[in-house]
């Protein structure tokens, strides 16, 4: 009951008419609703950056894997001919091993040189394009909020420029926002 008198009384207030408040608060709604899409779409794209930042890291440490091994390998390889060289008492066959075992370790040295992760490139510019969204939706989130402000000091103060304003910058925001999604422009 205390429903239907509250709007009873608005009703009147309003001269039996539609409050004039109302397409004000459309604009606060529809606003706030982007300004939710705008805080989702800039938490997809953290996620993104955050992947790209460990894959990032975990490319580095098996980048500094690969130059150890490759320099206990060529120490592993020096010593072996040092040790072929010096020792001359060694038969035939068994410098032949030794020569077979230095070639196997070279051939070692060349697979790890070859085997350099190919996927670096896309990741950064995977990672670039996050960045640019992120920026744009927070640019987004910022103008809307503003927006929302606008609008509802207008409400408190009947002011129409303030409306008029917080329409224009809200207008903004809600581009930025589809800019974060669709990366019409970078900002």
């Amino acid at each position: 009951m205390e429903a239907e008198k509250t709007s009873e009384e608005i009703i009147k207030s309003g001269g039996g008419e539609k409050s004039p408040h109302a397409v004000k608060a459309l604009f606060i709604s529809l606003f706030a609703l982007v300004l939710s899409l705008a805080s989702l779409g800039a938490g997809e794209e953290l996620k993104i950056m955050a992947a790209s930042n460990v894959i990032e890291a975990n490319y580095q440490t098996i980048t500094e894997f690969r130059i150890l091994r490759q320099s206990l390998l060529q120490d592993t390889i020096e010593q072996m001919e040092i040790s072929s060289w010096s020792n001359t008492s060694l038969s035939s066959d068994k410098k032949n091993e030794l020569e077979k075992l230095i070639a196997s370790k070279k051939k070692d040295i060349q697979l790890l040189e070859s085997n350099a992760d190919t996927q670096d490139g896309k990741k950064e510019v995977e990672k670039k394009f996050a960045r640019l969204k992120h920026k744009s939706f927070e640019y987004g989130e910022a103008l809307l909020q503003i927006a929302i402000i606008l609008v509802s000091t207008s409400i408190i103060s009947s002011i129409a420029g303030l409306v008029l304003g917080g329409i224009v910058v809200g207008s903004f925001g809600i581009l930025a926002v589809l800019n974060g999604f669709f990366l019409f422009l970078t900002l």
